[in-house]
């Protein structure tokens, strides 16, 4: 299975309608992450990307916009486990 299906995962596990609430869309398996876009009502729209960490078995969130091709980081996260996903990123989109 590969990183972002079991980001995606654990997600769905912790908070089934979470990606939904979010308005998440666009989702890209990165290379060792998962990105997506949120939206809709939500208070910060942009794109959300979560990264593993292997050496250390954690999860990086990143939140960023992107404007006229230029990426703007407005939040970034270290050492997540994988149960404060949602919190963390619920804390930051709604």
């Amino acid at each position: 299975m590969s990183v972002a299906k079991t980001i995606l995962s654990q997600i769905k596990t912790i908070a089934p309608t979470a990606m939904w609430a979010w308005g998440a869309n666009s989702l890209v398996d990165t290379k060792g992450g998962l990105q997506f876009k949120v939206g809709g009502l939500a208070k910060f729209k942009g794109h959300v990307h979560v990264k593993l960490d292997e050496a250390n078995d954690l999860y990086d969130i990143e939140f960023f916009k992107v404007r006229k091709s230029e990426v703007k980081v407005t939040n970034a996260f270290k050492g997540i486990y994988a149960d404060e996903l949602v919190d963390i990123i619920d804390s930051i989109v709604q």
